[in-house]
């Protein structure tokens, strides 16, 4: 099956958002994480910490995780891509950077702290496992 697109023009991207884009179309998968704060006794209690994680190393800046997750952001508010959270099933070798990564482990330790204080909610951190994917739109941009 093919699809003709028509009529359609693409929204204006940036030098780093279009060399994202052939980051992504090049992978054969693009892991992204959201890592939250939850509470262990009340599973619908669940803050988001950071959102559209990528890492490319486990020692990385905050400021460049940070970056990178705005172009993601970015790019999926433009119809690009889509960061897609609910996978039924996952590679976990992609996906322990993030469980390894200094980031993730202030977190742990951010969350074990608060565990202690009287009222502190969130108790432990978690890692939300998920893919950034081209649309459509994404893949005819690259053109």
């Amino acid at each position: 099956m093919s699809v003709v697109i028509r009529n359609t023009v693409s929204p204006t991207v940036t030098t780093e958002e279009q060399e994202l884009l052939q980051q992504i179309h090049a992978a054969r998968r693009y892991p992204v994480c959201r890592f939250e704060l939850r509470c262990s006794w009340e599973e619908d209690l669940i803050s988001t910490a950071l959102d559209a994680v990528h890492l490319t190393d486990a020692n990385e800046s905050m400021e460049s995780v940070k970056s990178r997750a705005a172009l993601l952001k970015s790019l999926e508010e433009k119809g690009l891509l889509v960061l897609f959270y609910d996978l039924k099933t996952f590679v976990k070798s992609d996906y322990q950077l993030y469980h390894d990564s200094a980031i993730f482990h202030q977190l742990e330790q951010l969350a074990e702290e608060g565990g202690k204080r009287e009222g502190y909610l969130f108790d432990y951190a978690f890692v939300k496992k998920g893919m950034a994917i081209l649309t459509v739109k994404g893949k005819y941009a690259l053109r």
